[in-house]
């Protein structure tokens, strides 16, 4: 293999989040109340479910992607007119950010995972990173977790209106970097993400639960 085409958490980074509890909406509310809007972390929460659920309905109905992605910044600037505010997309932004932060459990890159990204470019590989995240916080995050630089071309789905399984969105990183099929390989923790997309694209894949790193051998074995 060339081309080796890695998910991002729990495969390079493990994380944990939990975006259902006060903890989590409180300093949201906090800069909503800064911005001139007033409200309460229960509204707030119930508005993020209540927007995921209205925007699947309407991709759903338009039917230009299997597995459509929502951008979430676009989430933050609805539910704020939804409680009677308005914010703009840079605070939008923010404020999902801020959410992020106070979601997180647990963030911190696999021991090892950047030490085999390495080991794959000094022997002649390309890396390329596709993801189901947002964008507006996960570039932040990949820095935070010291993997930057690391790959050779990266895809996230918030960008591009579509996440693995679908093969919408393979085919959109096949295009912009023009890979091989077969040449290449999808290594993630997923299988009904990483691991499905992949047999749907028609390419191979290791699945790594635990994170990439403890397959190491495995993925450094397909080498060309």
């Amino acid at each position: 293999m060339k081309n080796f085409i890695f998910d991002l958490y729990n495969t390079l980074i493990e994380a944990d989040t939990d975006e259902h509890c006060e903890q989590t909406w409180t300093p949201v509310v906090a800069y909503f109340g800064a911005h001139g809007i007033k409200t309460d972390w229960r509204r707030l929460m119930d508005e993020f479910d209540r927007y995921w659920k209205l925007f699947n309905e309407r991709a759903a109905a338009e039917k230009k992607f299997l597995f459509p992605e929502c951008d979430c910044v676009t989430q933050f600037e609805s539910i704020a007119r939804s409680v009677g505010g308005k914010l703009t997309r840079e605070q939008a932004a923010e404020a999902l950010c801020i959410m992020r932060r106070a979601s997180r459990r647990v963030l911190r890159p696999f021991d090892g995972a950047k030490e085999l990204l390495v080991e794959l470019r000094s022997r002649g590989a390309n890396t390329y990173l596709l993801s189901n995240a947002q964008a507006a916080f996960t570039r932040d995050e990949i820095q935070e977790c010291g993997l930057q630089g690391a790959f050779d071309g990266m895809l996230l789905s918030s960008e591009h209106g579509c996440r693995k399984p679908d093969p919408a969105y393979f085919e959109i990183l096949f295009d912009k970097f023009d890979l091989d099929k077969s040449e290449s390989v999808m290594i993630g923790d997923d299988k009904s993400s990483d691991i499905a997309g992949a047999e749907r694209f028609g390419i191979a894949s290791v699945w790594t639960p635990g994170g990439a790193a403890a397959h190491a051998d495995e993925i450094l074995a397909l080498l060309k």
